[in-house]
């Protein structure tokens, strides 16, 4: 039997993303504070993932760095560590409708 993961990692990160958004939404809903983020870790990279309901992109600074993720706005600041090396030069960050996601490969 095969699992979307045999198929398609991408798909797996995506499926994912779009179950924390759909918990965020569930929680903003029923009155919960901003969610500091959540971790996805794939077979060759790291994805954050983070609601920010209220700011624009532009709003936000996201700094990956060999280990650790930093993001900034002008009402808060997180740094995450990631649990393992990455290459800082392959993050990818996108941000549709409040949702913060940013793809970065883990270092070989």
């Amino acid at each position: 039997m095969s699992t979307a993961s045999d198929e398609d990692p991408l798909e797996d990160v995506l499926g994912e993303i779009a179950r924390v958004a759909r918990r965020e939404a569930d929680r903003a809903a029923a009155g919960g504070e901003d969610d500091p983020g959540e971790l996805i870790e794939g077979g060759d990279e790291v994805t954050f993932v983070m609601v920010t309901r209220g700011r624009e992109r532009m709003d936000i600074d996201v700094k990956a760095e060999d280990d650790r993720l930093r993001v900034e706005s002008y009402d808060f600041k997180i740094v995450r560590p990631l649990g393992c090396a990455v290459d800082p030069s392959t993050a990818k960050t996108t941000y549709v409708n409040g949702v913060l996601s940013v793809r970065i490969a883990k270092r070989v």
